[in-house]
Order: C-alpha cells, then structure tokens, then sequence
C-alpha cells in the first residue's frame, strides 16, 4: 500500500493477535471511541512509561569514579 509524499503518517503494518484486537474495538466502542485514538493514547502512554522508567535508570547511575 503506497502513499503519497505529502508528510502524512506513515503506515504501520502489523497485525495484532485477533482476539486482542477484538477485545480492543470492543473496549473503543463501549466508550464511544475510534479504536485508532486509543491506539494513539495506548503508544503515548507507553512512550511516556519508558521515558519515566529511563529517567529513572539514568538518575540512579551518577557519574563516573576517577
């Protein structure tokens, strides 16, 4: 699937296992949600964990011993 060069978002291609996926739109549409929103806050959330648990790692090594 091909898209212009216009600066759009790139397509992602993967496919997550269906009964996941089910129960994904499942919960998206019981709060009135597009599944690809949550998708987007689920990344962010996920994103802003690993920065949080990075920051954390970095802070606790201290600099170097002469």
């Amino acid at each position: 699937m091909g898209r212009p060069a216009t600066g759009q978002t790139k397509v992602m291609g993967f496919r997550p296992p269906k009964p996941l996926r089910d129960e994904f739109e499942a919960l998206a549409k019981f709060e009135n949600r597009k599944p690809s929103d949550a998708l987007i806050e689920a990344m962010h959330d996920w994103v802003t964990k690993k920065q949080r648990e990075h920051a954390a790692r970095d802070s606790r090594v201290g600099p170097p011993h002469p």
